[in-house]
């Protein structure tokens, strides 16, 4: 009877053991996955040596911005949707990255995508960040001219040339054309 014990016993060790190392692996697993994800996204929307495209939009402060009003100097440009967790959690780091391209004499633009994006929270929060924001459906040109495959997406332009597509820390939404 003794042996039997031990025996079940070490069925359950070995078990419990296997079931550890499984919920390990499949953690594992689902972060390589995001990250093949993140970089598949990142490989599909601009890349370094692009350039801005030819666009016409009018901002929320009215103003009508072109691309020749951007390429001058340094321009980080954030693609946000205005329903999209991701976004919102984006926007901190978002506006950091322009208050360092305003130190350096740039400007910092966000699209927000998405119906009613204009009157949405995610619009309200971006404009501490950006010096300027335009939002859906006036953004819907300068969206599709850039093939943001993910939201959000930031971008680092210099003189109208993309330098930097910088990583989201969180997994990418897919964008809808």
């Amino acid at each position: 009877m003794p042996y039997v014990i031990a025996g079940l016993v070490l069925v359950g060790a070995v078990g419990a053991l296997n079931a550890v190392l499984l919920a390990v692996i499949l953690r594992r697993w689902q972060e390589l996955v995001a990250v093949r994800r993140r970089d598949d996204f990142a490989g599909q929307g601009p890349q370094p040596g692009d350039e801005l495209p030819e666009f016409s939009s009018t901002a929320l402060s009215g103003r009508t911005l072109t691309q020749d009003d951007l390429r001058a100097g340094e321009l980080l440009l954030g693609v946000f949707s205005h329903d999209c967790p991701s976004c919102t959690d984006a926007v901190p780091g978002f506006a950091a990255q322009a208050d360092r391209a305003r130190a350096m004499g740039g400007r910092a633009v966000a699209l927000v995508m998405g119906e009613d994006a204009g009157e949405s929270a995610l619009t309200g929060l971006l404009a501490g960040a950006a010096d300027e924001i335009v939002a859906h459906p006036d953004a819907a040109g300068l969206f599709r001219a850039l093939r943001v495959p993910a939201f959000p997406t930031i971008l680092r332009y210099q003189d109208g040339v993309v330098t930097a597509p910088l990583a989201a820390d969180r997994e990418p939404v897919p964008a809808a054309s």
